[in-house]
C-alpha cells in the first residue's frame, strides 16, 4: 500500500518539478507567488518519499506534517496559477504560450492528490486523516 501512496506522491514530485522547469525563466507577481507554493510543496515531497518508502507503512506521525504542507501548497497554488494564467492572456505576456501548456498540470496533481487522500483514508482510516487531509480531496460518496 505504501508502495501506491509513494508512486503517487513521485506523480506529484514529478509535475511540481516539471512546472518549476517551464516556469523558472518568467517573472510575474502572482507567478512568483505560485512558484513559492510550488518551491515548498517540492520540498516538502523530497522529505515525504522517503519516510513512505523506509516502511511498509509509515507512521501517520511521522509524516503528519509533510503530507498536510503538500495539500496546503497546492490548495494555494491551484487559483494563483490560473489568475497567472488569466494575466497572462489578459496582458499578451510572453508566458502566455507557457501557461496555456501547463494549464492540465494542476488537475493533474489534484487527480494524484485526490488518490492519495484515497489510500491515506484506506491505510489510516478516516479519523486519523480528517486533520491532514483537506476534506476537498476526499470524495464525499465512498
Amino acid at each position: 500500500m505504501a508502495n501506491k501512496l509513494q508512486s503517487l506522491f513521485s506523480e506529484v514530485l514529478s509535475t511540481t518539478e516539471k512546472f518549476l522547469e517551464q516556469t523558472e525563466a518568467y517573472d510575474h507577481p502572482l507567478l512568483t507567488l505560485v512558484r513559492a507554493a510550488m518551491e515548498e510543496q517540492k520540498e516538502n515531497l523530497q522529505k515525504l518519499l522517503p519516510e513512505l518508502g523506509n516502511e511498509e507503512e509509515a507512521k501517520l506521525a511521522a509524516v503528519r506534517e509533510e503530507i498536510s504542507i503538500v495539500y496546503h501548497c497546492h490548495e494555494i497554488a491551484n487559483p494563483l496559477f490560473s489568475a497567472w494564467e488569466r494575466a497572462s492572456d489578459w496582458m499578451d505576456l510572453p508566458s502566455k504560450p507557457v501557461a496555456k501548456k501547463l494549464e492540465p498540470l494542476f488537475p493533474e496533481m489534484k487527480k494524484n492528490l485526490e488518490e492519495a487522500a484515497m489510500e491515506l483514508e484506506t491505510i489510516y482510516g478516516e479519523e486519523e486523516i480528517k486533520f491532514v487531509v483537506p476534506t476537498f480531496y476526499i470524495p464525499t460518496i465512498r
